[in-house]
């Protein structure tokens, strides 16, 4: 019986776990992809007034936020599959 409880409750920890994963990819790729071509990030001096270096760190927004895409397909995957009934052998 011990089995039969935590089913769902792994599936719900997988399912919270993979939302905040999204999230924090979406959350993180948009802010990089678009904060080094803010006016105050043009404005400063040094390595992050690089066209090389903003492009860069606009690349990693972009894996951030093809990463999360990604996961978001294997979440949606994940809801559609039937919860598996313990009761069944």
């Amino acid at each position: 019986m011990a089995i039969a409880y935590n089913l769902p409750v792994r599936r719900a920890l997988y399912l919270a776990g993979s939302v905040l994963f999204v999230f924090y990819c979406t959350a993180v790729g948009v802010y990089l992809l678009l904060r080094p071509w803010s006016p105050s990030a043009r404005a400063a001096a040094g390595i992050s007034a690089s066209g090389f270096f903003r492009g860069f760190v606009s690349g990693l927004g972009l894996l951030h936020l093809a990463v999360g895409i990604a996961d978001l397909r294997a979440l949606s995957r994940a809801l559609d599959k039937p919860v598996p009934d313990p009761d069944k052998p």
